[in-house]
């Protein structure tokens, strides 16, 4: 079930329904018939997304980013379901503080990032592009003009890259792309995203920083423009966001003023990339051992 076009291979075990009108998505949802529904959609019972009123039906949600449970979703986000996968410490932490607070009875099961999972049995691709930028939605990376420093910069030092916008970004025009195509900056919005098909990221807050350490073993580059924050009581938790005490260790951090000092800095790492055949971080993987469920290979 989903609310836009999904292009999969022909399946009889796959059965794809579209629903394009809110009424209908509401009272599909709160009509089925199943055991188990698995969804990475958070916000049960708080939006258009709400429990079958006609079977006793278990929600089980999948994590859809390693990003922390606290800050970067809404306060009720996972309240309503009867199970929710925790693919590092910071949210398997946060799940037993959120349990604990408002006394669910939520399951919480610790697994591999399925998502990563996935893209390690892709095939492996040459990283013939040099750079992805991939800002998250919400964190005035556009209202700062941050990609357009960029693609000037990028430009400037002859390095290829695509930007690939946030669908939220489109969706709440933050950016257009009529806009990027005013302003030159080449941008990808394929379906399909395989981050082993690039050498390096820029990002803000997106938790692609952590995707991209997991599969490549490199670091991201980040840009600190404002937070994006859904939980503004956030701060009351006893841990910090992994997005926010791990962003110095997945990632190197530069301010919204030092772009050009990151573009020279990316310019380097390109160029060392190139001249090496094994350009993983020995470090980064040993932090990713201690934090995530999952096996490096």
């Amino acid at each position: 079930m989903c609310f836009e076009e999904l292009y999969l291979e022909k399946s009889e075990n796959i059965y794809v329904i579209n629903f394009y009108t809110n009424f209908f998505r509401q009272l599909a949802f709160s009509t089925i018939k199943l055991k188990y529904l698995y969804s990475s959609t958070p916000d049960l019972n708080n939006t258009v997304f709400r429990k079958s009123q006609f079977s006793k039906c278990k929600y089980i949600y999948l994590q859809h980013s390693p990003v922390s449970l606290t800050m970067a979703y809404n306060p009720k986000a996972f309240d309503a379901f009867d199970a929710v996968q925790v693919i590092n410490t910071y949210q398997f932490n946060e799940m037993k503080e959120i349990k604990l607070n408002k006394n669910l009875n939520t399951k919480v099961f610790k697994s591999e990032y399925l998502f990563v999972k996935s893209k390690k049995k892709s095939l492996d691709k040459k990283n013939d592009i040099d750079l992805l930028v991939a800002p998250t939605w919400n964190s005035g990376f556009y209202k700062m003009n941050c990609h357009i420093i960029l693609g000037n910069l990028l430009s400037k030092y002859g390095i290829n890259y695509f930007l690939r916008p946030h669908p939220m970004s489109l969706k709440k025009n933050e950016i257009t792309t009529d806009i990027l195509k005013e302003n030159k900056i080449l941008y990808n919005l394929d379906s399909e995203l395989n981050l082993k098909n690039y050498k390096f990221l820029i990002s803000d807050w997106s938790g692609i920083f952590m995707e991209f350490a997991l599969i490549s073993k490199r670091k991201a580059f980040l840009i600190n423009t404002p937070k994006k924050i859904l939980n503004q009581n956030y701060n009351d938790y006893k841990k910090l966001p992994i997005e926010v005490e791990m962003r110095n260790v997945f990632a190197e951090t530069y301010e919204t003023n030092e772009i050009e000092k990151l573009v020279i800095e990316l310019d380097k790492k390109i160029k060392l990339f190139n001249e090496s055949s094994n350009f993983s971080d020995e470090d980064l993987m040993e932090h990713i051992k201690k934090v995530f469920y999952t096996k490096l290979i």
